[in-house]
């Protein structure tokens, strides 16, 4: 059996992260520029850092996500790759597949990327998701991974 060819999920999820980044690090900032100038060893050093580190994470990070992030689908299954620092392969045959969802955020719907949700029995890993597909694409993986007779050994 060949091995299972891994691809990457759209790019557009790059973008939806660095929104998400950049949220983040203005409500972390906001607090910090508020109440650093009463405690004077914080100002202007904490709320400096947090937006430096911020913006850095907000720009560098998503992109290495991305590199890191890829599936595959077979007949017997979808395997997903993840983690930059922490890296993690997930192989979740079709069998053990109770119910899918695709999702979108409002930034997802924006970009037009959707999550794919896949539920399993057991007591780990029970939802599993693949966020970064094209939401055509999400739909179609989605109704393929639940087809009758597909691969299935139900």
């Amino acid at each position: 059996m060949a091995p299972l060819q891994l691809s990457h999920v759209d790019s557009a999820i790059i973008g939806v992260w660095r929104w998400q980044a950049a949220i983040a690090t203005l409500i972390v900032a906001a607090p910090a520029f508020a109440l650093s100038p009463s405690i004077p060893l914080l100002w202007p050093l904490a709320p400096t850092l947090i937006v430096l580190g911020g913006g850095f994470l907000t720009w560098w990070w998503p992109t290495l996500a991305y590199r890191h992030l890829r599936f595959g689908v077979d007949e017997t299954g979808i395997a997903i790759e993840r983690g930059v620092i922490w890296r993690s392969r997930v192989a979740l045959p079709r069998v053990r597949i109770q119910h899918t969802d695709v999702s979108q955020g409002p930034l997802e719907r924006r970009y037009g990327i959707g999550t794919l949700k896949m539920y399993t029995a057991g007591s780990r890993h029970t939802m599993i998701e693949l966020p970064g597909l094209r939401h055509e694409d999400a739909l179609a993986l989605r109704d393929a991974l639940l087809a009758e007779g597909a691969g299935s050994g139900v």
